[in-house]
């Protein structure tokens, strides 16, 4: 009898978890509608599994590592990936409106090659941001996995970040000799700085950091200075 009931409590707790696990990805969708539910990573170890065993996302890993190479470009620009998408000119993310109005301002549309190196995918070229999964992997932020009642797993994180930097570093190795001179933005402390540091370690390639305290959405003249640093460099 005990056995029955215990079966019982352990499917009503499953059903529980899976209806708030609904009920945060219809939350998720509703600001982004283009998010695909079935590629929506809420925890570090939702992230890993995707990146090991999801066939879209291990799909596009391989596509971007053997097929792809880097238009040339006097400058790299990596940039932080944003959880609204798609990045294409037009975008919800202030952060991309930001960059992109700087790049016009600044006349560098045509000299940069631009990139955002993300949790889940590693590294996405801007010629696919039309194309790529449309995913959401809010699971790599510590503070929103624990808001919402999950399970933060530090060791899982670290997992994510050394492989997404392995994923950085296979991308240079083939494609690093194709522009004059890389840049990096980013907020710091953050998961990009992180990400980096992981590629660092495997093999370091020449790539020079431009980064600031605050969000990068916030101030428009701030992401212009940047790209002015970058461009006079």
């Amino acid at each position: 009898m005990a056995e029955a009931w215990e079966d019982t409590f352990d499917e009503v707790k499953r059903k529980n978890e899976r209806l708030k696990r609904k009920r945060i990805i219809d939350g998720i969708r509703e600001k982004v509608p283009a998010v695909d539910p079935n590629l929506v990573f809420l925890t570090p170890g939702e992230i890993l599994d995707g990146m090991r065993d999801n066939t879209t996302v291990t799909g596009f890993h391989r596509k971007l590592l053997e097929e792809y190479e880097c238009p040339k470009r006097r400058i790299g620009l990596l940039f932080p990936a944003s959880d609204r998408i798609p990045w294409t000119k037009g975008t919800d993310a202030l952060i991309y409106r930001n960059l992109y109005a700087s790049l016009k301002k600044l006349e560098l549309e045509d000299e940069v090659a631009l990139f955002s190196i993300s949790p889940l995918l590693g590294v996405v070229p801007q010629e696919w941001y039309e194309t790529m999964p449309m995913y959401e992997a809010s699971g790599a932020a510590s503070f929103l996995v624990r808001r919402r009642g999950l399970a933060w797993n530090a060791e899982d994180f670290r997992k994510v970040i050394k492989q997404a930097g392995e994923i950085l570093n296979g991308f240079f190795r083939k494609n690093h000799d194709r522009c004059d001179k890389w840049h990096i933005i980013y907020r710091t402390p953050s998961i990009h700085e992180r990400i980096l540091g992981s590629s660092n370690d495997m093999e370091p390639f020449s790539v020079w950091p431009h980064t600031t305290k605050k969000s990068l959405a916030e101030s428009y003249l701030k992401m212009r200075k940047l790209l002015e640093d970058i461009k006079e460099e």
